[in-house]
């Protein structure tokens, strides 16, 4: 039953009208994939010339996305958004693949932004993704080639203001109205992998970009604005695998500490890597109230991952629902096709339908920390909302309910991005709900986690 907090924010947005923002994840074009002779132990791409697989013309739930299902992603975004106020593209256009050069990377990049200038022309604020460099998660603190290019590639979009600090370390804020800044940042300067992280120039603040956060944030927060903020990587815990963490710990922290600082001044904190659909709650640590939320777009990509408990998903878009006066985030709903069913209809018309809505399936009259603390809680109590959770995680695919460990890191990750709280929630997990057993991990899941390392550790990265 829907609450009368629910009834009034949809009567708001009837009222006053509500504007949508377009996000876009980690589409991981594979240039080489090869449905006539593309091999699956060889990352879909041809082997010895001949046929060895039967893959489908839109993709495979073990390979990363080729042409033809980023093309149609974003036509179905175009025909369920055809106008959005601005589209957000957090990130990691290459694929999972090793031994690639910088007109590797410039090229798959290149792909993707024609393919979307031509439903897009305009209002389109792009992120780097950890493997949009040359080679993957090697992204520097400073001035460098494939920044330089890329920005020649996005100037359009992000305009002249951006240069300087895009140049210096791919990120930057744009006006996105008279009261609203997006703050675009290029997090994955804090990855663990970042194999560029000992020859920082800057350790303590890579590119600055720490300070350049904070002097923007101080001046919208003595300004009365709103700063939204997109990245690649969020601060904390994959959910899906126990104690994997992204990121670097005094930069996951001090990125938590700025989010709770300016608590009030942020709006939305958007990001993708994960490749499935998930949430983190910050707390102030004073008050224990959560104060802000992070929220993580499942990919395009349905790639599978091989580590524990991660698998593959179906692709999918996502599109935010807002009050334009107040910023006021109203719903987020998912978009996706199953991937069997698009290589066999090979359309997009039909096979990319909603998956769900926030504020529709969880309850709630806007999507913000309180509500989703909220329905943090109710995870915790209700099993079959934790099922929809479950399903709508991995975007339908291989729904499997989580077990033991793999449950109390759903849970801790969630509730916990800081790594103490995080380590601490893992050791005293809360109970599942319905279920007397936290013990027995899911047989389903680490029956198909063990055949697909078995089969493909050689040739499938397992890193996001």
């Amino acid at each position: 039953m829907f609450t009368h907090g629910f009834i009034f924010a949809a009567f708001l947005a009837l009222v006053e009208g509500k504007l949508k923002i377009l996000q876009f994840t980690d589409f991981h074009l594979d240039v080489d994939y090869s449905e006539a002779k593309g091999s699956r132990s060889s990352k879909c791409h041809a082997s010895n010339g001949t046929k060895s697989d039967k893959l489908g013309p839109y993709g495979d739930y073990i390979c990363d996305s080729p042409l033809k299902l980023v093309q149609s992603a974003i036509d179905a975004a175009s025909q369920t958004v055809p106008n959005p106020e601005f589209i957000f593209w957090t990130g990691d256009s290459i694929p999972h693949i090793s031994d690639y050069d910088e007109a590797y990377v410039l090229n798959s990049i290149k792909l993707i932004t024609d393919a979307i200038k031509q439903k897009y022309p305009k209002n389109v604020l792009p992120a780097f993704g950890n493997h949009d460099y040359a080679p993957a998660d090697a992204l520097p603190d400073h001035e460098c080639p494939i920044y330089a290019k890329v920005y020649e590639m996005w100037k359009d979009w992000i305009g002249p203001s951006a240069k300087a600090t895009f140049l210096k370390g791919a990120y930057y804020a744009y006006k996105m109205n008279a009261n609203t800044t997006v703050l675009v940042l290029n997090t994955n300067l804090y990855y663990k992998p970042n194999k560029a992280i000992p020859e920082f120039i800057n350790p303590d603040d890579p590119a600055d970009q720490f300070a350049f956060m904070e002097n923007i944030l101080t001046t919208a927060e003595s300004d009365g604005r709103t700063v939204h903020v997109i990245a690649h990587i969020a601060p904390g815990v994959f959910e899906k695998t126990p104690n994997f963490s992204w990121m670097v710990p005094r930069y996951n922290q001090r990125l938590i500490n700025i989010t709770v600082k300016y608590a009030k001044t942020i709006g939305w904190m958007i990001f993708g890597h994960h490749h499935s659909d998930t949430f983190h709650i910050i707390k102030d640590p004073k008050s224990a109230l959560p104060v802000q939320l992070y929220l993580m777009a499942p990919a395009i990509t349905p790639w599978f991952s091989t580590l524990p408990g991660a698998g593959a998903n179906n692709p999918s878009i996502r599109v935010f629902e807002y009050e334009p006066k107040t910023n006021v985030l109203l719903d987020v709903k998912t978009y996706y096709a199953n991937l069997d069913e698009l290589n066999q209809k090979g359309s997009v018309t039909g096979v990319w339908k909603l998956e769900y809505s926030m504020a529709e399936e969880y309850k709630i009259a806007e999507v913000n920390a309180a509500t989703m603390n909220q329905v943090l809680e109710s995870i915790k109590h209700d099993r079959s909302l934790l099922d929809k959770y479950i399903e709508y995680n991995s975007v339908r695919w291989n729904v499997t309910t989580p077990y033991g460990k793999f449950w109390a890191a759903q849970v801790c990750s969630i509730e916990f991005p800081d790594y103490e709280g995080y380590d601490k929630c893992m050791k005293n997990p809360p109970p599942m709900p319905g279920s007397s057993n936290l013990l027995l991990p899911s047989v389903p899941a680490v029956f198909i986690a063990v055949l697909f390392s078995v089969v493909f550790a050689l040739n499938i990265l397992i890193v996001l």
